[in-house]
């Protein structure tokens, strides 16, 4: 999978090598690792050799969650045009990697702040999960009165193959709105 080293590119870099290195430093550090972790598979290859088979690691739910959760604030951070609070991008982009999970009801909403505040923040800032998350075997992501609850083993499959579209989303020509703000992110390095 490795395709590219830092020496293969000369400044300044174009549109589609941006959306390139994009695409593999989010897939190859972090969606894919996540996924090997949940479910076991097959590492990326280095200098032409394959990569190696590897086991799923028991117990690595809420280690999937710190990997994966990310991801949607990366999205949102592209998606919004604007600055927005960091809840606000989480939101955005859970929104926009899982449209009929978060519909805008008044559940919807509340599950996505549980998501945000109890397992983005609570595994960022204190290691651990907050009250009301869960984990699940069946449901991507599932919400009740109870709280809200996450397949590990699902949310990796399900994020590496919203990466292959937004990738394509990027790449669209009639996507200038997009394609400005990818540009201006990854030129400040998504600060």
């Amino acid at each position: 999978m490795w395709k590219h080293e830092h020496s293969d590119f000369t400044s300044p870099l174009t549109f589609e090598q941006k959306v390139d290195l994009f695409y593999e430093q989010t897939l190859g550090w972090q969606l894919h690792i996540a996924d090997l972790i949940a479910n076991g598979g097959i590492t990326f290859g280095r200098n032409g050799n394959p990569g190696d088979r590897v086991d799923a690691i028991d117990h690595s739910g809420f280690a999937v969650l710190h990997v994966c959760l990310s991801y949607f604030e990366l999205v949102g951070s592209i998606a919004l045009p604007n600055k927005s609070s960091y809840s606000e991008t989480f939101k955005a982009g859970a929104r926009r990697v899982f449209p009929a999970v978060f519909t805008g009801s008044a559940n919807s909403e509340d599950a996505l702040q549980r998501l945000y505040k109890g397992a983005r923040c609570g595994l960022y800032h204190a290691g651990r999960t907050r009250s009301r998350v869960g984990l699940s075997d069946t449901s991507i992501i599932a919400y009740d009165s109870r709280g809200v609850t996450v397949c590990p083993k699902l949310l990796p499959k399900e994020l590496k193959a919203h990466l292959d579209n937004f990738k394509l989303e990027l790449l669209n020509p009639t996507n200038k709105a997009l394609q400005e703000q990818f540009v201006k992110l990854f030129d400040k390095g998504f600060e």
